[in-house]
């Protein structure tokens, strides 16, 4: 940008971000199996201390990851449930 030119204008985005968990983990199990699981909004904290606890068995009652994708209720949850946090 030439320096005498006036800088462009941010204008602000049409639609609000939205965020949520994730709702997937890959990880590698001791045998050297790779998976794919599905994480349902509330569950990343627990699934993260298996895996670094090593709880394979654990990990293993979750569901596969087949490309679930997200739900409007996800949003929701993520959004009540930190809500909650800051009113504390």
């Amino acid at each position: 940008m030439d320096p005498g030119q006036a800088k462009a204008e941010t204008k602000p985005l049409a639609t609000p971000i939205r965020t949520v968990e994730p709702n997937n983990m890959h990880y590698t199990d001791e045998k050297g199996v790779e998976h794919s699981i599905y994480l349902p909004q509330g569950t990343m904290h627990t699934a993260c201390e298996h895996l670094q606890n090593k709880q394979w068995d654990e990990l293993a009652k979750f569901e596969p990851y087949t490309n679930q994708g997200y739900t409007e209720d996800d949003f929701k949850a993520y959004e009540e449930s930190h809500k909650q946090g800051q009113e504390k």
